[in-house]
């Protein structure tokens, strides 16, 4: 017997190419015109540091990419319906026998995640209407009772089977695993940075999940944006930057920072570079990439923290987000015990931050 397979349109196949084409050269041209990046930023603070503490510091750690879960360890096999010939020509009365049928085209075997997410949300509702056409019609009714057990049948696995599939989309799409695992470096450096519109891409996927008001339009459109800033990955990413680097740094402040003399409470010229350096170089350059940090961690927190209970994704990407709450613990305390070190420097020296 033939298993059912997915429909699969031209014109949705058409229109989602073209609109990763689209993107795709977007991110190429944002890339080229990134800004300075966290690591660079990084690297300049602790070069600064170098010449005017006239030592080498010992050098920053190596960055590792971020380690997104392998396809195979987030897939979900959802346990699927087959349907024979016969039961193919009963149903032919409602729109479910040309879902079928549409489904077991050429196109409709090779298709996005996102789009077998959609047809799955079709198919159960068309499995809703004919099941409830032949309860209401009265027509043959005995002769029907059987495919109603059937169709009432495959509505039930459908059913269990479409959280499998929304798990598909989220953690597989191309668009989702470019917005988790593959960071723009330079992205926390611009100046229009929509964070509130991406969490609110992400919350939409997530509803998904429910089956709610599910627009294939609409939800093409909210992959499309996290494919085109990868805000989740750029900012994870930058949190392990500064959560890896910045105690290196830290930790030889805090032994050379003391030996400077202040000249009874007054600074002298090094006091005074090492100032200027660490408002120019930290507070004006870093810290904003930690402003933003924070504020889409906040954002994104519950979503997180949701995923991370669901009965449904797979343990892999449950844990991946663990592991940036995490890092972004980690980035936090760097963050914290940095700015420790030069608050009792500044006000040994009775400095302001500023320059």
């Amino acid at each position: 017997m033939p298993t059912v397979v997915t429909h699969y349109s031209l014109s949705t196949h058409t229109l989602t190419c073209v609109l990763r084409v689209l993107c795709l050269s977007l991110l190429l041209w944002i890339s080229g015109c990134s800004p300075d990046n966290t690591a660079e930023q990084l690297d300049d603070y602790h070069a600064r540091l170098s010449r005017t503490l006239d030592t080498t510091l010992p050098a920053l750690p190596s960055r590792a990419p971020l380690s997104y879960p392998a396809r195979n360890d987030l897939l979900l096999q959802p346990e699927g319906i087959e349907i024979d010939l016969t039961d193919l020509y009963n149903i032919q009365t409602c729109e479910l026998g040309s879902l079928v049928a549409e489904r077991n085209t050429a196109l409709g075997k090779v298709q996005a995640y996102s789009v077998r997410l959609r047809y799955e949300y079709q198919l159960i509702e068309a499995l809703e209407q004919c099941i409830a056409f032949y309860q209401q019609s009265g027509e043959d009714l005995e002769n029907r009772e059987g495919q109603l057990t059937t169709m009432q049948e495959w509505l039930k696995v459908k059913s269990a089977d479409y959280a499998l599939h929304w798990s598909n989309m989220l953690t597989l799409s191309d668009e989702t695993k470019q917005a988790f695992g593959r960071p723009l470096p330079g992205l926390l450096n611009g100046d229009d940075l929509d964070i509130t519109g991406q969490v609110a891409s992400l919350k939409q996927l997530n509803q998904y999940g429910d089956g709610n008001a599910l627009q294939d339009a609409r939800l093409e459109t909210h992959l499309q944006q996290l494919a085109l800033l990868r805000l989740p990955a750029s900012v994870w990413f930058a949190a392990q930057q500064l959560a890896n680097g910045l105690p290196v740094i830290t930790q030889q402040l805090d032994t050379l920072l003391p030996a400077l003399s202040c000249g009874q409470g007054r600074p002298d010229d090094t006091a005074t570079i090492l100032r200027n350096v660490f408002y120019l170089s930290f507070i004006e350059k870093i810290q904003p990439i930690g402003s933003r940090i924070n504020a889409f961690h906040y954002a994104f927190e519950p979503i997180s923290l949701s995923w991370q209970q669901s009965p449904v994704l797979p343990p892999a990407f449950k844990m991946f987000l663990a592991e940036q709450s995490q890092q972004f613990a980690e980035y936090q305390l760097a963050m914290k015990n940095h700015v420790t070190v030069w608050q009792t420097f500044l006000a040994r020296c009775n400095m302001s931050p500023g320059t």
